[in-house]
C-alpha cells in the first residue's frame, strides 16, 4: 500500500453534453473498474474510491495538465457504481470559448483527473482525493471522451472581448465568416499547440468534423510521421514531442512492484535416517517395558525319567522418558488480515526445524537446559552404539559391522554415514568395490542408497568419519507432533502460534548397534596433506 499523487488519464472519460449558452461541459470524470495508464502505471480505480470537495467550484476545469490555462470550474458531481459523472461550468473567456469549441470539434474532448493521497492496493487506486480535472485531447482510458453540440459558442453582446468584438460589424454573418477565420488561423501548421504547450511545424491540422477517438489517433500519427520526416535534425522532432521518464512523471518505477512472496531456500531432505528405523506413536510421558536380564537355557537331557535340566532367568524392567520441544511467537495479526503468506510460511519453516532438531535428539541427544524451568541432558540411541574403533576405509568399516552384528545375531537394515563418507562412497571406482557392491545395488544423489536390500544414507549430523549401523529392531523410537497451536491476542492485535513435539527413544540391546570411524577418508586425507604442507613450508 503507498499513497502517490496521480494523473488518471482515462479511456472511458468523457465529456458527453454541452450547453453552450448555458457555457456547461459535463460527463464521465473517472470510469471505474477500467484498466488506465497513469502516472503510477496501468492502474483500476475501485467504484466509490474518489472523494470529491464538498464545495465544488474548489475543483477547477483546465486546459491541460499543468495548472496554468483554468476554462471553467466544477458545478455538479454523481458518484454511481460505474463511474465518476461531473458538470463543468466554462468560463465567459476566450480560454473558456476554445475550451467548447475544441470539445464540440472533437479536438480536445477527454477528461483527465489529477489526485492527492491516492491509496494503491494490487494495482487498484482505493482512496484518494480529486483536486482538479484537466480537458486533453487524448485520453489513456477509451471512454473519457467529451461530447459537445456542433454549434460554436456565441460570442456574449455584453461582453468586451477586443477580438472577437468589432463595433463596426453587426452582421452575424460576418461574425461567424470573422470567427472561422480566426479558427482556422489559430490551426495552421505553424502555430499548433502539443500536448505540452510546445509548436512544431505540421503536428496537429484543425479539425473539420468529429473523429471517434481511434481515427482521431491515427490522425494525430500520421502528421506526427509528417512532421518527423520533414525535420533536419533531432532537435525539430523532439520538439514536438513530451519528455516523459520516471524522474519527471512522479513515479520512481515503471508501474506497481510485482509479488513473488517467499523466496526459495535449500532445505535438507528429510530425517533419512529415523525413516529408515520407523518410528512409532508415543502415548505418554513415559515407556515402559521389560528386557532379559538372565535368559532360560536349555541343556541335553538323558531321558529315562531323569531330572530335566534347569536354569536361572530373570527380567529388569526397562524404560524411556519422553523428552519434549517447542516454539512459541507473537505475530502481528496484519499478517493474517491481508492474507500475504507470511502466517503459513513461519509455520512451514517452524515444522522444518522441527524436523531437523527431532532427528538430531534421537540420535545424539540434547545438553541440559538451564532454567527455570531446568531441563536435564538426554542421550541418544548413538550413545549405546558399541564402538568399534577405527578402520582405513569404507570398506573395511563395512566389513567390521556387518562381522560384528551377525556375530551377535542381529541383521544389518541400516548403514548411516557421515557426509565425508558419503562422498567417498559415491566416489567409489569399480576397481576398489569389493565384488559383493559391484551391481548389487542403486544410489541416489539425495542422500539414499540401497546395497543388497540394506538402507544406505547419509546424516549430516554424524561426526566426521563416523559409520553406523544397526539392526532396526534394535531401538525403538517414538514421537507426537508436530502439534500447532494458534490462538488470538486479543489486547496486542497479535497472533500468538506455538509448536509443540515429544519423542523418546529406547536401545532394546546394544549388541544391535555398532559404529566405526574411518580414517582415510578424502576429507581426512586432504587435511592430513595440508597440515603437511604447513609443516613442509615451515622448514620441519
Amino acid at each position: 500500500m503507498s499513497l502517490h499523487h496521480l494523473r488518471l488519464t482515462a479511456p472511458a472519460a468523457t465529456i458527453e453534453a454541452s450547453d453552450l449558452d448555458g457555457r456547461t461541459l459535463s460527463g464521465i470524470a473517472v470510469p471505474y473498474g477500467e484498466a488506465g495508464n497513469t502516472s503510477a502505471g496501468r492502474l483500476t480505480i475501485n467504484p466509490g474510491a474518489i472523494r470529491v470537495p464538498e464545495n465544488l467550484r474548489r475543483v477547477k476545469l483546465f486546459r491541460e495538465h499543468g495548472r496554468t490555462d483554468p476554462v471553467g470550474f466544477a458545478a455538479s458531481s454523481e458518484d454511481t457504481p460505474a463511474a465518476l459523472r461531473m458538470g463543468f461550468h466554462v468560463a465567459n473567456t476566450p480560454d473558456g470559448d476554445r475550451a467548447l469549441l475544441e470539445a464540440s470539434e472533437g479536438v480536445r474532448d477527454a477528461l483527465s483527473v489529477e489526485l492527492d493521497n491516492v491509496v494503491i492496493e494490487a494495482g487498484h487506486v482505493v482512496s484518494a482525493d480529486l483536486v482538479c480535472v484537466a480537458q486533453v485531447p487524448v485520453p489513456a482510458y477509451a471512454g473519457a471522451v467529451l461530447t459537445a453540440s456542433d454549434q460554436h459558442p456565441e460570442p456574449d453582446p455584453e461582453q468586451d472581448d477586443p477580438e472577437t468584438d468589432d463595433p463596426e460589424t453587426d452582421d452575424p454573418a460576418e461574425q461567424d465568416t470573422e470567427q472561422n477565420t480566426t479558427q482556422e488561423e489559430d490551426t495552421m501548421p505553424e502555430t499548433t499547440e502539443t500536448v505540452e504547450g510546445s509548436r512544431s511545424a505540421g503536428m496537429v491540422p484543425a479539425a473539420t468534423h468529429r473523429p471517434t477517438p481511434g481515427a482521431d489517433r491515427q490522425l494525430w500519427a500520421s502528421h506526427a510521421a509528417e512532421a518527423m520526416r520533414g525535420a533536419t535534425d533531432a532537435a525539430q522532432v523532439n520538439a514536438a514531442l513530451a519528455d516523459i521518464t520516471p524522474a519527471n512523471s512522479g513515479s520512481d518505477n515503471a508501474g506497481p512492484p510485482g509479488w513473488i512472496g517467499e523466496l526459495w531456500t535449500p532445505q535438507a531432505a528429510g530425517r533419512l535416517l529415523v525413516e529408515k528405523i520407523g518410528v512409532s506413536p508415543l502415548t505418554g510421558m513415559k515407556m515402559q517395558g521389560w528386557k532379559w536380564q538372565t535368559e532360560p537355557e536349555v541343556a541335553p537331557y538323558a531321558g529315562n525319567k531323569a531330572a530335566i535340566p534347569t536354569s536361572p532367568a530373570s527380567i529388569v524392567p526397562a524404560e524411556a522418558t519422553a523428552q519434549r520441544i517447542a516454539g512459541g511467537w507473537d505475530l502481528d495479526r496484519i499478517y493474517v488480515d491481508f492474507n500475504t503468506g507470511f502466517l503459513s510460511a513461519f509455520q512451514d519453516a517452524a515444522v522444518r526445524d522441527y524436523k531437523r532438531k527431532s532427528q538430531s535428539y534421537f540420535i545424539d541427544g540434547h545438553a541440559a537446559v538451564t532454567g527455570p524451568p531446568a531441563v536435564p541432558a538426554a542421550e541418544g540411541f548413538l550413545a549405546d552404539a558399541a564402538d568399534l574403533g577405527t578402520a582405513p576405509d569404507l570398506t573395511s568399516a563395512i566389513n567390521v559391522l556387518v562381522s560384528y552384528l551377525t556375530g551377535n545375531g542381529a541383521q544389518v537394515s541400516f548403514l548411516a554415514l557421515a557426509s565425508d563418507v558419503y562422498a567417498d562412497f559415491l566416489n567409489m571406482t569399480g576397481a576398489e568395490a569389493p565384488w559383493w557392491l559391484q551391481g548389487q545395488g542403486t544410489i541416489s544423489f539425495n542422500g539414499t542408497a540401497n546395497v543388497g536390500g540394506t538402507a544406505v544414507v547419509v546424516d549430516p549430523t554424524l561426526a566426521a568419519g563416523t559409520v553406523l549401523g544397526g539392526d532396526s529392531d534394535a531401538v525403538s523410537l517414538w514421537e507426537t507432533g508436530p502439534i500447532n497451536v494458534q490462538a488470538v491476542n486479543l489486547p496486542n492485535g497479535g497472533i500468538d502460534f506455538a509448536l509443540f513435539g515429544y519423542w523418546a527413544q529406547m536401545v532394546h540391546d546394544d549388541d544391535g548397534l555398532a559404529k566405526v570411524t574411518v580414517s582415510g577418508t578424502t576429507t581426512a586425507r586432504a587435511a592430513d596433506d595440508t597440515a603437511s604442507s604447513g609443516r613442509k613450508s615451515n622448514g620441519k
